[in-house]
């Protein structure tokens, strides 16, 4: 290796402005490390040794461990092999792609479906194939930073809206009549949030403007609704009023991301996309574990309900201790607890890890300054006792 007395100047340069940056991260409390996970067991993980009870994952009903889901991997990897060895529209599209896609379609009852390697680049890919010089996207200003970025590496002109403030939107849509295509961009359920956008009023506008709706619904497919079609089942909008994106690293517990719809938009996209276009398929086995998600769920409806209940415990037990920062609000899967300074919230953090507890703080830029926060995730696997420990550790460290 290199010492710093024989690097090029440039690159020695460089590296000192950035070890400067780091440590300008450190005063404020925003340098990410990361953790190490040893073992997964259930809700609970081993970390250095530690076991603790993980209320950061977004593995919402518990399939990423499921032994269909194991299995089909296994067996797809030893057909097929680890890598899909190319893009799409080289030699990466196998037949476990193809059975994904169609299953994804059937799921939400739509003409056909695009699979990406993840959900980033599924929002970074779809977006930026629809959207010129000549259009406007107006973005809920607490969306997915994927939403934010990929909009951003378009021409098309950005508007911000006020988070799911339908007056505001009506007001920004009333000034952009002359671009050629405009798009409303949303979450469906907000990562960080917890909240739901207010979908029906939201089509009905973006109708009355004769504008397209772009929905993520990365935190609600296969987790909400009857029969978990995601928020628009659970608002009772058909699919089919807006370009519906989600992921299958959340509710299916696989990894990557996908947008179902009309078979001219899906069609449009493999010949536009970039960021399909140009990258290796999604892993062959990961196909093939996400499809048996998709029957698995079709077999196991009761874990929707169990997260729903849960969720609904851990809400109400975050009530009774009146907590500053707890969020007030119809209960979702994704419950935070607003601590403000970074500084504060990664103290809380770790007492909450010296309890036997794993909620990471999350901090700015991921949340607005001001906003530090614990994100409290639930899954199927929490158990009573998990929300019980939880509460009773949170009473302790929080004063």
């Amino acid at each position: 290796m290199l010492s710093a007395s024989t690097l090029p100047s440039a690159q020695a340069r460089l590296l000192e402005e950035l070890s400067e940056e780091l440590r300008a991260l450190d005063d404020r409390a925003l340098r990410r490390r990361l953790t190490v996970v040893d073992r997964i067991d259930g809700p609970w993980v081993e970390i250095g040794g530690r076991r603790l009870i993980s209320w950061c994952s977004n593995d919402y009903l518990g399939l990423s461990a499921h032994p269909a889901l194991a299995e089909a991997a296994a067996s797809a990897a030893r057909d097929w092999g680890v890598g899909a060895r190319a893009s799409r529209l080289l030699a990466g599209s196998t037949r476990w792609h193809a059975r994904l896609e169609e299953a994804l379609a059937a799921w939400f009852a739509t003409d056909a479906a695009i699979v990406y390697p993840s959900g980033y680049l599924a929002n970074l890919g779809t977006l930026g194939a629809l959207l010129s010089s000549r259009d406007v996207a107006f973005v809920d200003r607490l969306a997915h930073a994927s939403l934010i970025d990929a909009v951003r590496r378009t021409p098309a002109t950005l508007r911000v809206f006020r988070h799911n403030d339908l007056s505001h939107l009506a007001m920004l849509l009333s000034r952009a009549g002359g671009a050629r295509r405009r798009l409303v961009v949303t979450e469906g359920i907000f990562s960080m949030e917890g909240d739901a956008c207010p979908l029906a009023g939201l089509a009905e506008l973006a109708d009355s403007h004769d504008t397209l709706l772009y929905l993520d619904d990365a935190h609600g497919a296969f987790v909400t609704g009857a029969t978990g079609r995601g928020t628009p089942e659970a608002a009772g909008v058909p699919h089919e009023r807006f370009l519906y994106m989600a992921t299958l690293g959340k509710g299916l517990g696989a990894q990557g991301g996908f947008v179902a719809g009309p078979s001219p938009l899906i069609d449009y996209l493999h010949s536009r996309a970039g960021a399909f276009l140009y990258t290796t398929a999604l892993a062959v086995p990961v196909a093939a574990a996400a499809a048996a998600a998709l029957r698995v769920l079709a077999e196991e409806p009761a874990r929707r309900e169990v997260l729903r209940r849960q969720a609904a415990r851990l809400q109400e037990r975050l009530a009774s201790l009146r907590l500053p920062g707890a969020a007030d609000r119809t209960a979702s899967h994704i419950l935070p607890l607003i601590l403000g300074e970074a500084e504060r919230a990664v103290e809380v953090a770790r007492r909450l890890w010296d309890r036997g507890c794993w909620a990471p703080a999350i901090r700015p830029p991921t949340v607005p300054e001001g906003t530090a926060r614990l994100r409290l995730s639930v899954t199927a696997l929490h158990t009573d006792a998990h929300i019980d420990m939880l509460i009773d550790a949170l009473a302790d460290v929080i004063t």
